[in-house]
């Protein structure tokens, strides 16, 4: 679990950084990805693009390690205290909702120096020096008190929607591709897991969206942040900058 959400959450960091980079600055905002990025190469340089890249496989790779692992270890808890109709249903999502508020609690600090790093260049070279930094500046605290509500509002909606719509997929799948005779069935494994961790990663992202819009809100500089009255404001801040529920998105 650690190794595939480091893996997965570090090669996608170019993406990750236009993507912070358009919901934190209103003159990217209205470009596509593509002319952001050539926008934010062109102001600040190629390395920008690789900015906050150790406190996400540092941080992505403790939150997957106990994400993937909580999960698999509640779902038989789980499975043993619901009964009857749809039971694996709501056992997965038990499971999804703890595994995920778990993970949350240990993303606050590194997702909070990573869009430190994004959004302001000036702020540090990396994990070594900026999360340091943020907890003098701020207080060990701090990451958690304003952060916990948004970071919790992004992970367990994308936990649940990852977690618990693969173990859905991957049983539709089998159970369509058992079916076909001209395919052999020793050799579907691969397949399936490929295709049931595609259309799970779709329904992770939709889910989790608002609240990672919120997260970058929250955390994107101390000046903001420092003012923020709380999660209720973020989001009404959110909404009135935007234009309404589409700035979520």
């Amino acid at each position: 679990g650690g190794a595939s959400a480091a893996i997965s959450h570090g090669i996608t960091t170019p993406i990750d950084v236009v993507k912070t980079r358009m919901q934190s600055d209103s003159a990217l905002a209205k470009l596509s990805p593509s002319e952001a990025a050539l926008n934010i190469i062109e102001s600040d340089g190629p390395q920008a693009l690789t900015a906050g890249l150790s406190p996400t496989v540092i941080g992505y790779g403790i939150e997957g390690a106990l994400k993937f692992g909580v999960y698999e270890s509640l779902k038989p808890v789980f499975l043993s205290v619901f009964s009857g109709g749809g039971a694996n249903s709501e056992a997965y999502l038990a499971a999804a909702v703890c595994a995920g508020a778990l993970a949350s609690i240990v993303l606050c600090p590194m997702e909070e120096t990573r869009i430190r790093l994004v959004t302001d260049p000036t702020f540090g070279n990396g994990l070594v020096d900026g999360l340091p930094k943020l907890l003098k500046e701020e207080g060990v605290l701090s990451p958690f008190q304003r952060g916990m509500l948004p970071m919790l509002s992004k992970q367990v909606p994308y936990t649940m929607g990852k977690q618990v719509s693969f173990d859905v997929f991957a049983g539709i799948l089998y159970s369509v591709l058992l079916g076909l005779s001209f395919i052999p069935q020793k050799e579907i494994a691969i397949e399936v897991e490929v295709g049931a961790a595609f259309l799970a990663s779709l329904v992770a992202c939709l889910l989790s969206q608002p609240g990672d819009v919120l997260l970058t809100a929250t955390y994107k500089n101390s000046d903001e942040a420092s003012n923020n009255t709380g999660f209720g404001a973020t989001v009404k801040k959110v909404v009135d900058e935007g234009g309404g529920f589409s700035a979520f998105f």
